[in-house]
């Protein structure tokens, strides 16, 4: 299992205590941190997943200290699935902060990241609600 520093996110040893990167008490840094910090630090993990479930975490609480860091993730990272989860979270958040980077995020390359954005502008805007995810049963619409 691999193991990393929750203030530089540095590949550590499970066992220590102190991290020999950073030098921070990773023991009392991770006891002091509330839910929301930890999960805006998890913003910058090297593992792919994680900044993607913390921005979908973040995105379901309506976390507004999140907007600035999930604005900027927007704008630098290259990873589509990490950017489209933070336009998604943007979204929910619904503050108006995050507007440039979702508008920035609406000619991303991806279509999904395109398609999330739109459905961001709209709900900050409170134009309309996100589209339904598509269906995946067979055979809907049939009238046999």
């Amino acid at each position: 299992m691999i193991f990393f520093c929750s203030s530089c996110w540095c590949e550590v040893r499970e066992s220590i205590q102190v991290c020999p990167h950073c030098k921070v008490d990773v023991e009392d840094q991770s006891s002091r941190q509330d839910y929301a910090k930890k999960l805006i630090g998890a913003l910058d993990h090297p593992e792919p997943r994680t900044p993607v479930r913390a921005a979908w975490i973040l995105g379901m609480r309506r976390e507004a200290r999140a907007v600035t860091r999930l604005a900027r993730l927007v704008q630098e990272s290259e990873d589509p699935y990490i950017v489209e989860a933070a336009v998604e979270a943007l979204g929910k958040i619904g503050d108006r902060a995050g507007l440039e980077a979702v508008r920035f995020a609406a000619r991303h390359g991806g279509v999904r990241v395109r398609e999330k954005a739109q459905d961001a502008i709209n709900l900050i805007q409170g134009t309309t609600s996100p589209r339904p995810a598509p269906s995946t049963e067979f055979g809907e619409g049939d009238s046999s």
